[in-house]
């Protein structure tokens, strides 16, 4: 089913019925469904393709997307948005996804920045999900304030959007990937200092014409991002040692620092 003929109502794969719009991107688009059979409310992305699926360039696209969204279904963790099927339907493959009621990371810096506790709870969460994906060989490689969220009532930090073509050009994106190299591991944990810059000074560190890396907040936090910033991959700290600093941060035990 293409975006233009996507309507409330619709049933995808027989399962799951679309009853409104949650948001829509470069990566396609995201509604809010009931699942029929389990009788839940659920979120589906709809992804997007840059051409026809019936095509050879979309059809490898298709089969992309679906590997990927199924390898990123084995994501175990609390922070890791819990992905439930990945299903075909006119040609697409459709991720569903447990709904999380809440505000993305995007939208709470929209008001102005968090305090430094609560940046760190946040990364610490975020890299928690990060490890999980990496110890079952997924890289997030779209990891951005836009795919954080925040739910209502638990303060609980989700990070979304695995198995899903990352957005061209980003802010977030570490330098070997706007580079054009293949990203790894040490490429989202870059993405994740870009993330806390921007949680604790409410912009993308390089935003407005600034160096990257510049800018940023002062202290053990600041200086934690200044590492994750590092242009050499291989310098970049590594992610028990960034947990364990996060978790000092936020207050929390270095037990809870293993993500």
């Amino acid at each position: 089913m293409s975006g233009e003929r996507a309507r409330d109502g619709h049933l995808v794969d027989g399962r799951y019925r679309l009853s409104g719009r949650l948001g829509s991107g470069g990566t396609g688009t995201l509604w809010q469904a009931y699942d029929v059979l389990m009788e839940r409310q659920v979120a589906v992305r709809q992804p997007s393709l840059s051409g026809p699926p019936d095509e050879d360039e979309g059809r490898r696209a298709v089969k992309r997307l679906y590997r990927e969204a199924r390898a990123a279904a084995r994501v175990d963790h609390p922070s890791a948005v819990v992905i439930h099927d990945v299903v075909v339907d006119d040609g697409l493959p459709w991720i569903v996804m447990e709904l999380v009621r809440g505000r993305c990371l995007r939208d709470l810096l929209a008001q102005g920045p968090l305090p430094g506790s609560e940046c760190a709870r946040v990364g610490l969460a975020v890299l928690g999900a990060l490890r999980a994906a990496h110890s079952v060989g997924i890289v997030h490689r779209d990891v951005r304030p836009a795919n954080v969220l925040v739910e209502h009532g638990t303060g609980r930090v989700v990070l979304t959007d695995f198995g899903v073509d990352p957005v061209r050009g980003s802010e977030f994106a570490a330098p070997e990937r706007r580079a054009g190299r293949d990203a790894g591991p040490a490429s989202d944990l870059w993405s994740l200092g870009a993330l806390l810059h921007a949680a604790a000074v409410g912009v993308a560190p390089g935003a407005g014409g600034g160096a990257v890396g510049g800018g940023g907040p002062d202290g053990p936090l600041g200086a934690l991002i200044s590492r994750l910033l590092h242009v050499e991959p291989a310098l970049r700290p590594a992610p028990d040692r960034v947990a364990a600093q996060l978790a000092s941060m936020a207050g929390q035990p270095r037990a809870d620092a293993a993500g």
